[in-house]
């Protein structure tokens, strides 16, 4: 008889979850949402970190970069930035180790692929427009009127300007 209560009693316990110890659980701290209005980013000069080699065309105008999300500079990690540039800044012949994907957020913005400025092969992109170069892919853009554009992908987000491929002569 006592052994039937003393199995009532357990599977009682074992159904209800009394019998179990419970160990509390570890919560994950909570996502944090990016959110940026525009005309609320933090502009600055393009670190000299991100640059390799020189520009084979005069950039003039002004080109200013905003890190909207992530770190730009950590290899496979994503991340968001913004680039404002004023009329006429012309973007040298470039390639990226990592895709760069491109959405025109105001202006317009030309991109043409390449190693060579070729105004003949800039295409036009309004405020919406999008572009994608995979990795290594040469190309060069310029910014009609003032622009704006969010760049994403993968870092480390690397411009390596087509100049910096030519071979040292010399010694």
């Amino acid at each position: 008889m006592q052994r039937t209560i003393l199995v009532s009693i357990c599977l009682f316990l074992a159904a209800s979850g009394l019998a179990q110890t419970k160990v509390p659980e570890k919560k994950a701290a909570p996502a944090m949402a990016t959110v940026v209005a525009m005309g609320s980013e933090k502009w600055g000069d393009i670190p000299a970190a991100a640059l390799v080699g020189t520009p084979s065309v005069e950039m003039g105008g002004k080109l200013q970069l905003a890190v909207v999300q992530g770190n730009p500079m950590a290899p496979g990690q994503p991340y968001t930035l913004r680039l404002s540039c004023t009329d006429g800044t012309k973007i040298a012949p470039h390639w990226h180790p990592t895709t760069e994907n491109v959405t025109v957020v105001k202006g317009t913005f030309a991109i043409g692929m390449g190693s060579k400025w070729d105004n003949a092969a800039l295409k036009e992109l309004p405020a919406g427009g999008f572009a994608s170069a995979p990795a290594r892919m040469r190309h060069f853009a310029t910014c009609k009127g003032d622009s704006v554009v969010q760049v994403h992908g993968l870092g480390p987000f690397v411009v390596n300007f087509v100049e910096a491929d030519k071979p040292k002569s010399g010694n």
